[in-house]
């Protein structure tokens, strides 16, 4: 067979100085990428109750206001936001709360892309041995859902044996760029392998 008649596979090379590396798909794609390979950077070890599987789903806007000129924030939004993470536990147990650092993607009330890095704490207490509820709090990096860069979302969790909803809260506050527009209510599924 000849080289041109082979059968083959091509694989795209990008350069620094490509002219792609300027758009935004391609730079989300890159940010995603990284976001993932934070989480496994702290060791490739992994307890079965140390690694989750975030899955998006859904959000509720509430109190929001309407601005008045045409280049003013709208109050339309997307409330289903379906999207994908990971949850590492890097440190604490059952006792003292766990420490986790967390990343993903999902689509945002404003039907972007949106990706996130952050550490979250939560705290979580058995009602009876496979039903437990708890509390925490994420904080770290956000690109996406109106904000590009540091954010902070508390959250209560309800959880049956290895799946549990996490239910976000961020409020309209005047000291957040970009939040004293609507409050949030963001839901999401934990799968702990």
């Amino acid at each position: 067979m000849s080289d041109e008649t082979k059968p083959y596979m091509v694989i795209p090379a990008i350069s620094i100085k490509d002219e792609m590396m300027t758009t935004p798909k391609l730079k989300s794609t890159i940010s995603h990428l990284l976001v993932a390979s934070c989480l496994f950077s702290a060791g490739m070890s992994v307890a079965a109750d140390d690694l989750s599987i975030l899955i998006h789903g859904a959000s509720i806007h509430s109190d929001c206001q309407q601005g008045k000129s045409k280049k003013s924030k709208r109050c339309d939004f997307n409330d289903i936001n379906p999207g994908l993470g990971l949850a590492r536990v890097i440190a604490g147990n059952q006792q003292t709360g766990k420490l986790a650092l967390r990343g993903g993607a999902y689509y945002d009330s404003l039907e972007e892309l949106a990706y996130y890095g952050a550490f979250s704490y939560r705290k979580e207490w058995y009602i009876t041995p496979h039903v437990f509820a708890g509390l925490g709090l994420q904080a770290g990096y956000l690109n996406g859902s109106g904000m590009h860069g540091l954010a902070a979302l508390p959250m209560a969790t309800l959880g049956y044996k290895s799946w549990a909803l996490e239910i976000g809260y961020a409020p309209k506050v005047d000291f957040v760029p970009g939040r004293k527009h609507v409050a949030v209510t963001t839901f999401s599924l934990r799968w702990t392998l």
